[in-house]
């Protein structure tokens, strides 16, 4: 597999562009990591709402039953005690809840910081690249014999700029009627150079 194309200006761009591709991922990972903490961070409230609440429910329901125990009067005294503790019970689930939900809101952000430029970097620049990989590959293997240097001439003729063609060869479909060799080489040729391969030392 070729990845880089043969013609030296085409071979920095890709370069570089590998370079950027692979630098925009990982800034991508860094900033989801560091927007994820500080999101994370702000589930500390929550935390300190559901420590609080804890705490309230423990000591009003220990000071409800100290109280229950006051004859005549303990049980009726104690149940506001009850109620309350009850109130900071549920004050300690709010807590706790907010602090999932940040949690969780903390982690799908930080996921789709770092997973949409992945795909964006992937579509824009992974799958052309590796199209121009196995084309210069494909071209390279078909240019080591004389079948695969005709076909490449009427890659040529068929897909090539026409300007281009008429360049190389004033007249294509005569030279793959007869079976010009010099014409039909330089055909090859021309694709090759489109698909970013070096023309090889070509078997007779």
């Amino acid at each position: 597999m070729q990845l880089y194309s043969s013609r030296p200006g085409q071979a920095v761009w890709q370069a570089v562009g590998d370079l950027v591709a692979i630098g925009t991922v990982i800034a991508a990972v860094w900033l989801s990591q560091q927007v994820g903490a500080a999101i994370a961070s702000l589930g500390g409230f929550g935390q300190q709402v559901a420590a609080a609440g804890s705490g309230f429910s423990t000591t009003l329901a220990d000071a409800g039953e100290a109280l229950a125990q006051v004859p005549l009067v303990g049980e009726g005294v104690a149940q506001p005690f009850r109620d309350a503790a009850g109130s900071a019970t549920e004050l300690e689930a709010a807590g706790s809840a907010l602090t999932d939900a940040v949690d969780m809101l903390a982690g799908a952000v930080a996921t789709a910081l770092w997973l949409l430029p992945l795909l964006l970097v992937v579509l824009v620049w992974i799958v052309p690249r590796l199209r121009f990989a196995t084309r210069a590959g494909a071209s390279r293997a078909l240019a080591q014999s004389r079948e695969g240097r005709d076909l490449l001439a009427m890659r040529a003729i068929v897909g090539q700029p026409m300007a281009a063609v008429l360049r190389a060869v004033p007249d294509p479909v005569a030279a793959l009627r007869t079976g010009d060799a010099d014409a039909l080489r330089a055909l090859a040729a021309l694709e090759l150079r489109s698909a970013g391969v070096r023309e090889p030392s070509l078997r007779p």
